[in-house]
């Protein structure tokens, strides 16, 4: 990456930090410059097992050169993860979550709006099977602006890690343009690029910006429901990771265009990485 990245991995002592306390090691050893790991643990046994893996990781990380603080909070989860975030310029920030109920409970209420919907941070929520590493990246853009940011920042960290990259495009079931041909909305990715539609012009500035960051990447359509495609092809490609933008599509009229990262987020079975957009 041109320029190493500030993580915050949050560990409560579960099973499921603890999954992305490894995973996080991971990330940082490829991508990051500096660490901190916020530890607020509900028992004295994970807070006993949870320091000692907290240790190990931060030795590990120190000898691989990076700079790593830990900091050990008592008191309500959320808020003392909230200060944490407002009290420094962090570029990710990695929690784990047991599912969408691990996950409400985690971040509830004004607690997503202030984390998941922060202007200046990006959050990768670990979930599903135990990943110690992430080779397989599905990058999911949408037909606007804003998705140049998304791309650039999953291009930076899959160029890192090393990993391979597709890009997904899941078309609208109604036209956005009204030129559109018709036969657009059920064309294929090759398909829409030659005939220069919306999409295809979209798709090629998007594998462009992959391109400037060295890094090579398929580019994939599917059409129906958003939601359902994006984890119907996490699923079908077997993807470490899912990568979304946390903005809307601004196109798209008011019952279409709920918060569909957080549909994602609370329904995929594999770590999400949400962009934020600032």
């Amino acid at each position: 990456m041109t320029d190493k990245l500030r993580l915050l991995l949050y560990n409560d002592g579960s099973d499921v930090s603890n999954q992305a306390l490894a995973l996080g090691k991971h990330i940082a050893q490829a991508a990051a410059h500096a660490v901190d790991i916020l530890l607020i643990a509900a028992t004295g046994d994970q807070e006993r097992v949870s320091s000692q893996q907290i240790e190990e990781t931060a030795g590990e990380l120190r000898a691989s050169g990076i700079s790593v603080t830990v900091y050990q909070r008592a008191g309500f989860t959320g808020r003392r993860l909230l200060e944490q975030t407002e009290a420094k310029d962090y570029d990710l920030i990695v929690v784990g979550s047991r599912g969408r109920r691990g996950l409400t409970r985690l971040l509830a209420g004004s607690r997503a709006c202030a984390i998941l919907g922060s202007a200046t941070t990006s959050v990768l929520v670990v979930k599903g099977r135990d990943l110690r590493q992430i080779s397989n990246i599905l990058i999911c853009t949408a037909a606007g602006p804003a998705s140049a940011k998304t791309v650039r920042f999953a291009a930076q960290l899959a160029h890192a890690l090393e990993a391979s990259v597709t890009l997904l495009h899941v078309m609208s079931q109604v036209a956005l343009e009204h030129k559109a041909q018709g036969s657009d909305l059920e064309a294929e990715a090759e398909q829409l690029m030659e005939r220069q539609a919306r999409e295809g012009r979209h798709l090629e500035d998007m594998l462009r910006v992959l391109h400037e960051e060295s890094v090579e990447a398929q580019a994939l359509v599917r059409h129906g429901l958003v939601v359902d495609e994006i984890l119907a092809e996490a699923k079908d490609g077997d993807f470490d990771m899912i990568v979304t933008g946390a903005h809307t599509t601004p196109d798209l009229p008011g019952l279409l265009s709920s918060d569909l990262s957080q549909q994602i987020m609370l329904a995929a079975n594999r770590p999400i990485l949400i962009v934020h957009q600032a």
